[in-house]
């Protein structure tokens, strides 16, 4: 969800208790107003209807005819009273129904008899009021709504664009780059304070991947060197012919280090470009001529282990990966079908669009299949340098692949594009 619409939101969140604390109040000081106002006009028109009924005693009429639905005058003992209001329900004279009024008591001392008047108006209802300040806030509320809601798509094209365009910058920055990052210029303090912090950022990012590329190059070339030195003269020595033969064992067990030392250092090297992005992952490959090459460069090996090749490979499989990448990938599934098979064994490639799946026979895995696919899990191959299927681990991640391993009868790794 964007900024502005969560913004936006939590705006009508508040202006909805705002509103209606706001009806509360309203309603409350509508009700008053109008008490107050009614009780004032009947209050008014009071001493008028003293002097009426002061005539009708002068001239010795019956006060009970003055009564009518909203004025009741009748002679009491006394004595005179102060005025009292007071909520009744009384027939209206027009809708000839019971509704809520305003009731004035009052005892007067007009000439000579004591006389209590009973006056009533019409007061306006409670739900009559409520129902009013109902549809005025809900109307409010509604054009506040649509007032904030195209207010802040408007405002958001504007005031966020700096942001937009900053986040958009981002995407596209590259640890590799040679140039630092041009972000947007803007006028708003906060988002000056981000780009000038992503902008330090990203060019500390830069300086140190190109101190570690570099590093890296020459550390790999200057292992490189000491172990082709180490192996000329290993290998020299093997030519020795006064040599015993425990000599030449330790000689030979020393040659295979240097050689597992090598490959270590070259899979680390991959993996460090892997997970620095220096290849192209929308490269479209033909994975069907990948692996039809791939089971070819084995096909020696094959025949040494005596193992059978089971192939379902659909024609023309292209999918957006790495082609160098793509062939170590292969290269090292095959070559793990392999070294963990069985003699006599078989290894089955199943390809189409969706999928690649590698299955050979061989004993269940010893240790627990979750970790395969972390960095120097031999699975019990001493000779295996623990970085093969976190190659291609790295590499599926990398193209946005996903890989697991399954064993019910046999081992299965799937590849799904």
């Amino acid at each position: 969800m964007r900024l502005i619409t969560k913004t936006t939101l939590y705006y009508l969140a508040v202006s909805i208790i705002v509103f209606g604390i706001g009806g509360i109040v309203t309603y409350n000081l509508i009700r008053n107003e109008i008490q107050l106002e009614t009780q004032y006009q009947m209050a008014a028109s009071l001493p008028r209807l003293e002097e009426r009924i002061s005539r009708w005693i002068d001239r010795q009429r019956d006060l009970s005819n003055m009564n009518t639905n909203q004025l009741w005058v009748s002679e009491v003992s006394g004595p005179a009273t102060e005025l009292v209001f007071s909520d009744t329900v009384a027939m209206h004279p027009h809708l000839d129904q019971m509704e809520m009024m305003r009731k004035l008591s009052v005892v007067k001392d007009l000439n000579g008899k004591f006389v209590r008047i009973e006056m009533m108006d019409v007061f306006v209802e409670d739900s009559d009021i409520y129902e009013s300040v109902v549809k005025i806030i809900t109307r409010l509320f509604i054009l506040l709504a649509i007032a904030l809601i195209l207010a802040g798509f408007f405002i958001s094209k504007i005031l966020l664009r700096p942001f937009d365009e900053t986040l958009e910058r981002i995407r596209k920055f590259k640890v590799q780059d040679k140039a630092k990052m041009d972000l947007p210029k803007t006028s708003t303090k906060e988002f000056a304070t981000l780009n000038q912090f992503i902008g330090d950022m990203t060019e500390q990012a830069r300086e140190e991947y190109q101190a570690l590329k570099k590093f890296s190059e020459d550390a790999s070339h200057e292992i490189q060197t000491p172990l082709a030195i180490a192996q000329g003269k290993l290998e020299l020595l093997t030519d020795d012919p006064n040599l015993s033969e425990e000599q030449f064992a330790l000689i030979t067990s020393t040659q295979n280090a240097l050689k597992r030392l090598s490959k270590v250092q070259q899979s680390l090297a991959l993996l460090t470009k892997i997970e620095n992005r220096e290849f192209n992952p929308q490269h479209q490959t033909d994975v069907s001529t990948l692996v039809e090459n791939t089971l070819e460069n084995f096909k020696e090996l094959f025949e040494m282990r005596d193992l059978r090749v089971d192939s379902q490979i659909d024609r023309g499989v292209t999918i957006k990966l790495d082609k160098h990448l793509g062939a170590i990938m292969l290269d090292n599934l095959v070559h793990n079908a392999i070294r963990h098979n069985q003699e006599g064994g078989y290894v089955k490639i199943e390809l189409d669009k969706k999928h690649l799946r590698i299955s050979n026979s061989g004993a269940p895995p010893p240790g627990d299949p979750a970790r395969m696919f972390r960095r120097f899990e031999k699975n019990g191959s001493i000779e295996s340098t623990g970085l093969g299927l976190a190659i291609v681990k790295e590499i599926c991640d990398y193209h946005s692949m996903k890989i697991r391993y399954m064993y019910s009868t046999d081992h299965q790794i799937e590849v799904v594009f």
